[in-house]
Order: C-alpha cells, then sequence, then structure tokens
C-alpha cells in the first residue's frame, strides 16, 4: 500500500472513519463528501485476510455509471495501491486485493423482492450509499448479513450516509441528534446509542440496561448506533475544488436550501397547495358512539414491481368515518401490491378487521368488460357476506380530490395516529407514507415512487360517499347492518387474513 494514502480531511470524516458502532450513519448535506469518505473508509481493512465489503446503491447504473461508486473507488484505491496489487473483476463485480485476499463487491439492492438476491451474503462491512432511497425491510435485511466468520479480527457493522429527508423511516433514528428546527445538534455528534428488534420493528434506548429493563430483551442483542452530522463546510476539499459549490446550494429554493446546506431533517417541500399534513389533527382513539356512519373505500392494482415496471400502482383501502358532529374520521389506511387474484383476499381481511355495518365501495371502471368484471366481483363478495356498493365517475381525479382537501384545510378531518400499513414497504403503524402521497398529489400523472395517486383516490372515493349521506340512518345502513350480522355468525371465511401478521 502506498504511504500517500487518501484519508479523512475534517473532524466529522475523522469521526466516521473511527466509528466503532454497530450502525454509523453520516451526513445529511450535500456536499460534504459522504461517499467519497465512505470509500476511503475500505482501505482500513483491504490488508486483512479475508476480510469482505460490499458497497451498495438500488441500481446498477448508480454503481457503474460516470461517476458512480466504480468511479470513486478506482480513483481512491488507485491512490492507495499500485496496478498490480488489486483488480477489479467487473464479471464478479468486486475488486480483489492480491496480498491479503481481501474483497469489496459493488451490489445493487433494486427494491424489496430482491432480497433474495442477497441470501448467503455474509460481509464484515457494508456501506450503504444514499440510505434514504432504501426502504426499512432492506435496510434490515442488510444487517442481518453482517457476518464473516473467515474474517474474525474485523466486527461486523454497518455504515450509511444520505441526505436528510422527512418522510424517511430513518428520520426517526437521528431526531434524538436534533435540534427543535430540525437542524443537527452538532454537540450530540458521535454519542452513542442503543436498539434491537421487537416483532420485527426496531426499540431505542439510551443504553443496552434500558433496553434490558424497559423491554425484556437480551443484552447481547442490542446493537449500537451513531450519528455524525456533516455539511459542505465539513469538506474542505470541496471548497478547495468548487469554490463555488456553497453559493450555489445558497442559491436554492428555500426548502432545498435547508435540507442540502442545513442538514435540515423536518423541512418538506410543498408540492401542491391542495393538502398539507398539518391541516388534520391526529387523535389517538375514535369512541365508536360519536360516529355516525363508516365506509371503506378501495383502489385496485395488479401489477408486481418488476424490471420493466420498478413502480407499479398500489391496491389500497381507506377507512373513514363521518361522525355525529359532522367530522370526518380517517382510521385505517392500507396500501400493498398484489396480483388481481388476492382483491378477494385483500377485501376479507379488511372486513375482518372493521366494525359491523361497513358500507364497501369499489371502483368502476368505464367500458362494458370493466363494468362486468366489477359486476361479478361485488356478486362474489355478497356470496362471502360483504355487501358492496360500486361507484363510478367521470370527473378526473383532481376535482374528486378537492372537497375532501377543503375540509380538511377548515379543520373537519382527523387522522387515527399510526394507522397506516404499508405492507409493500414493510411500514406498520405510520402515517407518513399517507400524508407524503396527498401532498404530492397535483392532479398531472408522474412516474416513480412520488407520483402515485392510489391513496389520493381512496380517499376521495370515501370522502364522496360520506358526504353525500342523509343525516339519518335509514335504508342501506340498516340493511347493510343485518347483512353483516347475519353473514357474521357463519361465514367461513372470518378470521381469514390476506398476508398473516
Amino acid at each position: 500500500m502506498s504511504k500517500n494514502l487518501p484519508g479523512p480531511c475534517s473532524v466529522r470524516q475523522l469521526m466516521y472513519v473511527e466509528s466503532e458502532a454497530d450502525v454509523t450513519l453520516y451526513g445529511g448535506a450535500a456536499g460534504s463528501g459522504k461517499s467519497e469518505i465512505g470509500v476511503i473508509d475500505f482501505l482500513k481493512y483491504t490488508d486483512i485476510p479475508n476480510f469482505i465489503g460490499v458497497i451498495t446503491r438500488r441500481t446498477t447504473p448508480q454503481l457503474t455509471g460516470p461517476g458512480g461508486m466504480l468511479t470513486k473507488c478506482k480513483r481512491v484505491f488507485g491512490q492507495a495501491y499500485t496496478p498490480d496489487e488489486y483488480t477489479w473483476r467487473a464479471k464478479d463485480g468486486k475488486f480483489v486485493f492480491h496480498k491479503s485476499g481481501a474483497e469489496i463487491y459493488l451490489k445493487h439492492f433494486e427494491n424489496d423482492q430482491a432480497d433474495v438476491n442477497w441470501q448467503g451474503s455474509e460481509a464484515n462491512l457494508f456501506y450503504v450509499d444514499e440510505g434514504t432511497q432504501f426502504t426499512q425491510h432492506m435496510i434490515q435485511y442488510i444487517m442481518s448479513r453482517m457476518r464473516n466468520p473467515s474474517c474474525p479480527d474485523v466486527k461486523p457493522h454497518l455504515k450509511i450516509t444520505c441526505n436528510p429527508d422527512a418522510d424517511h423511516f430513518l428520520r426517526k433514528w437521528v431526531e434524538p441528534y436534533l435540534n427543535e428546527d430540525g437542524t443537527p445538534n452538532r454537540e450530540k455528534d458521535g454519542l452513542i446509542r442503543y436498539f434491537t428488534f421487537q416483532d420485527g420493528d426496531f426499540i431505542w434506548g439510551d443504553s443496552t440496561e434500558e433496553l434490558v429493563q424497559k423491554y425484556g430483551v437480551d443484552a447481547e442483542d442490542c446493537l449500537s448506533f451513531t450519528f455524525i452530522s456533516a455539511t459542505v463546510k465539513d469538506n474542505p476539499v470541496m471548497s478547495k475544488v468548487n469554490p463555488k459549490y456553497v453559493s450555489w446550494l445558497r442559491g436554492l429554493k428555500g426548502v432545498e436550501r435547508a435540507r442540502l446546506l442545513e442538514g435540515n431533517w423536518f423541512i418538506r417541500e410543498e408540492a401542491s397547495s391542495y393538502f398539507n399534513r398539518n391541516w388534520v389533527t391526529e387523535i389517538h382513539h375514535v369512541d365508536e358512539e360519536d360516529v355516525w356512519y363508516t365506509v371503506r373505500a378501495f383502489d385496485f392494482a395488479g401489477t408486481l414491481v418488476s424490471d420493466l415496471n420498478p413502480s407499479p400502482d398500489y391496491t389500497t383501502s381507506v377507512r373513514m368515518r363521518k361522525m355525529k358532529n359532522g367530522d370526518y374520521v380517517i382510521d385505517d389506511i392500507r396500501r400493498c401490491r398484489i396480483r388481481h387474484g388476492q382483491w378477494e383476499s385483500f377485501v376479507l381481511e379488511c372486513y375482518e378487521d372493521d366494525p359491523f355495518g361497513v358500507e364497501y365501495i369499489i371502483p368502476q371502471d368505464p367500458g362494458p368488460a370493466a363494468q362486468r368484471a366489477t359486476q361479478l366481483f361485488c356478486r362474489r363478495l355478497a356470496e362471502l357476506g360483504i355487501a358492496t356498493k360500486k361507484e363510478k365517475t367521470n370527473k378526473s381525479k383532481l376535482d374528486r380530490f378537492r372537497p375532501f382537501a377543503s375540509v380538511a384545510e377548515n379543520g373537519g378531518v382527523f387522522v387515527l395516529s399510526n394507522c397506516g400499513w404499508d405492507k409493500e414497504n414493510d411500514i406498520k403503524s405510520s402515517n407518513d407514507f399517507y400524508y407524503k402521497e396527498l401532498e404530492t398529489f397535483t392532479g398531472e400523472r408522474k412516474r416513480g415512487e412520488s407520483g402515485h395517486d392510489d391513496l389520493v383516490d381512496s380517499t376521495s372515493t370515501a370522502f364522496t360517499a360520506l358526504a353525500s349521506k342523509t343525516t339519518s340512518l335509514s335504508g342501506i345502513s340498516k340493511n347493510l347492518i343485518d347483512i353483516n350480522t347475519k353473514f357474521a355468525v357463519g361465514n367461513p371465511f372470518r378470521g381469514m387474513s390476506a398476508f398473516g401478521a
């Protein structure tokens, strides 16, 4: 190895390299040298026999494209070693260091379903670049691969770098390190906290003793975590190479400047004027005696994630209650990606969790074939004890959503805390994904995960149905209660779950 080694060039970068936590999260602003120091960190281990490292991003182009991680690795390793001391094996996607036999892989992790491609993987150090592009399931699965018995000299650990994202699960990890306004509290950088898993989710404490006493977990199951904030000011190389970069960041609009220059984790873009999560009030309980009428609206899709379609539509459902005082309460939100043949099981799962008397609304697309398919689906649900109402509209998505948004803006909408379940992305007991979709909805068709409007449609359908109801219970609601009560006694599908716990 060359004596002229690349290395950390600021206190924060040194803290990152020297971190001994099981999981280290670094960054929070643009231009802080996150990816570069992430690669440099591997030089501590490349002379250790049998060391294995993995650098991952969501897609292969992000790894091997122009300016990607492969380019950075070749530049860093080329400064530390002569050409005959290491080899990039493109076919295997790895660097091999000849003297020690150490290996560093570049491996993409496209989505949750791609975890099968990681089965059997093991490494001493996993480095996740742009961590806010990964789901919680993906990060947890990577943690399950933190092992390498053939190299006991290096404790398995995970390092993540990213920019802030107010709607990502990593925000909850860093909240104890932030000021009230969402900017990093620099005095807390490097503070060690601890976590473990319970029922598939993270639980946190300031010490292993706290976790043991509070949750009854085993001390040996607890892992250490630290967050180290960094901005462009912590990367003097950037200031030297591109002295105008800070000026460019200062020239960004307010939200992006706060995120990328100041590292603010709380601020978010208001993509449209149609909805703002601050308009709704979250509640912790719904008193059934105060409920006047309840509906559950669905929006169905039947495509799974694939290379050709990495972000297909979701199947969604929203349960909404109209209260006796005229307010609207949303107390159950679900989305998943399933095939057409699983729609019935999805409805049955919702039915199992609902109180009696709920009206189920099934969307009906235009066209004779679609109308016939909806009719057959509703007939099948009726045979299973679920009364439904078909809903069709000629209005645009935006025109349907505006009345709900208007009531929300005027304080008429309440949402039950932690009532959201995103099965596809393994997000439980969180409403963030719901708010994010409503806030980014503009009425225009967009591609990618930020362009979905399936929950918007379910919400609009549920609200329209409730808003059109009269103020007295009669007719259909009474019949619904009678039908649900009748089928509750002998329905063989009660207790059936489409996905399991």
